[in-house]
């Protein structure tokens, strides 16, 4: 990446108001140095998270929210096309919400994205491909789509844990900061509605199968 656009993003960053002046002056100076500081202290050091480095808060801001992002909207098609395959009726309308909340949260993250400077880069991978092309398919119980998501999931705490990490370790971006925190909270809600939703369906069937050992 060149000199002039990295300077260009930087400065645009500046006069829209996401980084403070004494930040600017911070990144500029590494920038000339050929080397961009976090603003955590760190020097020429980078800012680390997600198990690698980045050469700055920034740059790890801005691919966090693209490959998010696009991971929501993909979300977003996928919980869509299973509540309209949906025969389960109190879920129906509770799988309609989680998709507008995975829907908005893309755009929320996209707009967040072009205002920091980035552009718009990751694509829907294969396996959001097949997760859409799974909970679309009528021939697949609900049942066995909530347990497949708990599965895949884990623990709704767990299933947050990264994003709440990575909002901790932010210094300068605090409009990112407070969006994650957002963003961690309705997470937590949806993954908490589908374990609830599929330990109560599938009570039942597990209370059968234990009937049936006992005989």
């Amino acid at each position: 990446m060149s000199y002039d656009f990295e300077f260009k993003q930087l400065l645009r960053a500046y006069r829209n108001g996401v980084i403070s002046q004494a930040t600017f002056e911070s990144e500029l100076t590494g920038l000339e140095a050929g080397a961009s500081t976090n603003g955590n202290g760190n020097g020429g050091g980078g800012f680390k998270a997600f198990g690698r480095t980045y050469k700055s808060e920034r740059a790890a801001v801005v691919s966090f929210l693209d490959k998010v992002r696009a991971g929501e909207a993909n979300g977003g098609e996928a919980f869509s096309a299973w509540a309209e395959v949906c025969t389960t009726d109190c879920i129906r309308t509770g799988i309609r919400m989680v998709a507008e909340r995975e829907a908005y949260h893309s755009r929320v993250f996209a707009q967040r994205l072009a205002e920091l400077g980035g552009e718009a880069r990751a694509m829907l991978t294969e396996a959001g491909r097949k997760a859409t092309a799974y909970l679309g398919d009528p021939s697949i119980s609900d049942n066995e789509k909530l347990l497949d998501f708990t599965k895949r999931v884990g623990k709704p705490e767990d299933a947050i844990k990264p994003i709440c990490e990575f909002a901790a370790l932010l210094k300068e971006d605090l409009s990112t900061k407070e969006a994650l925190r957002l963003f961690a909270e309705d997470e937590l809600s949806t993954a908490k509605w589908i374990w609830d939703a599929c330990a109560a369906l599938n009570a039942p069937k597990q209370h059968e199968a234990r009937a049936s050992d006992s005989m």
